[in-house]
């Protein structure tokens, strides 16, 4: 916690329902972060469609959006979930907390949002809750828990150092981490390992694979396949159940428009998809010259300008069917992605969002030289 003693005042705590609501709800997406130079202001759409029920987010989960207000002011705000695909994958109805935003010393209110959610979620026969999680892991997740000197890559979390705080103070337990790792593109060392995976000649000896650069013609076709690949290869992880082709499309059919084909390669067994990584430009190195939301045209007009000086790369999702591993797909497909984040003139990857236990990931980041730097906590809690 911040050391400050909390905010004195009558705690009010009342569900999310009118257009003021809403802009209060927004506004605390901001407020928190007012005074911090490394924030990036997050894309909203998402969150603005649940609030007005117009999301396929929405349309999938029971959801219980909230403000707390202290002495009239709008101080915290989350949202609970109640999503069907952990029922349907789990058997058991796993509750989540998200879009969660607080100010500094409101203690007490924060106490007062947890305490209504869980109180909604027990309602709706719950066994448990994790978060932070936007509903569904594909819409966000985690709490940062170290390095708030730094700018955060675009889609990951930034969260002030108070955050962590209020989930172990309200009796959650640490539940599976995930770690962001850097990798120095300028090392003489990494690049000789990109070399060496380039190199290698088993896949060239299978006739039956490919690498292929995704298809912007196609864009439908290759979100269908990312997400099919996705829910496939990450079966096993915690926290990951399966999303439509419909649900990914409201996330990523607007991507084609930035993306570089050349960052997002597909592997192929006989013309079957098998293995997939996804990387970007960290396209916050431009937003943040603004600090507008993503989809406005103040951070459209930032992306235009200085879009082609970015130098930090992510690498967001690299998958392969457990049928198709033990061939250096994987590798194979980073490989491509780095050696164009190199031509394209970056200096450093954070490969994103590894979970704890997924030590495959972890391998293939260190193949290239990789440092673990960022943590994401993860919290659960029992209800029954």
């Amino acid at each position: 916690m911040n050391g400050s003693s909390d905010v004195v005042g009558a705690v009010r705590v009342r569900e999310v329902r009118s257009r003021t609501d809403r802009r209060a709800y927004l506004d605390l997406v901001r407020a928190p972060y007012r005074d911090d130079p490394h924030w990036v202001h997050p894309d909203v759409r998402i969150l603005k469609g649940l609030l007005r029920g117009r999301t396929l987010l929405a349309g999938r989960s029971e959801w219980h959006a909230l403000l707390a207000e202290q002495d009239g002011e709008s101080v915290a705000c989350l949202t609970a979930f109640m999503h069907a695909s952990f029922e349907e994958k789990l058997g058991k109805k796993i509750g989540t907390i998200g879009f969660f935003e607080a100010l500094p010393r409101h203690d007490r209110a924060v106490d007062a949002l947890f305490g209504e959610a869980e109180r909604w979620l027990k309602e709706r026969s719950a066994v448990r809750v994790w978060g932070p999680m936007n509903g569904h892991i594909m819409y966000g997740f985690g709490c940062l828990e170290n390095r708030y000197g730094e700018r955060p890559v675009v889609g990951t979390t930034y969260n002030p150092p108070d955050y962590p705080g209020h989930w172990w103070r309200n009796g959650y337990k640490h539940a599976p981490s995930f770690y962001s790792y850097a990798i120095d593109l300028t090392r003489e060392q990494t690049r000789t390992a990109i070399d060496e995976t380039l190199a290698d000649r088993r896949l060239d000896r299978d006739p039956a694979i490919r690498l292929r650069k995704a298809d912007l013609g196609a864009w439908r076709r290759e979100v269908g396949i990312f997400i099919d690949l996705h829910n496939a290869a990450f079966a096993a992880n915690w926290g990951d159940t399966p999303l439509s082709h419909d649900e990914i499309w409201e996330l990523m059919g607007l991507a084609r428009f930035t993306t570089d084909p050349e960052l997002f390669w597909i592997a192929e067994i006989d013309g079957r998809p098998v293995g997939l990584v996804l990387c970007m430009p960290d396209f916050n190195e431009a937003f943040a010259r603004v600090r507008a939301e993503p989809a406005s045209l103040r951070a459209g007009l930032a992306l235009f300008r200085f879009g082609r000086k970015i130098r930090r790369g992510g690498l967001f999702v690299i998958g392969v069917l457990a049928e198709a591993r033990g061939r250096g797909l994987a590798e194979s497909l980073a490989a491509r992605a780095m050696q164009r984040m190199i031509a394209r003139g970056m200096t450093v990857m954070e490969y994103c969002l590894v979970l704890e236990d997924n030590v495959p990931s972890q391998r293939v980041a260190r193949r290239f030289g990789a440092e673990q730097t960022k943590t994401y906590l993860m919290f659960e809690k029992r209800l029954v």
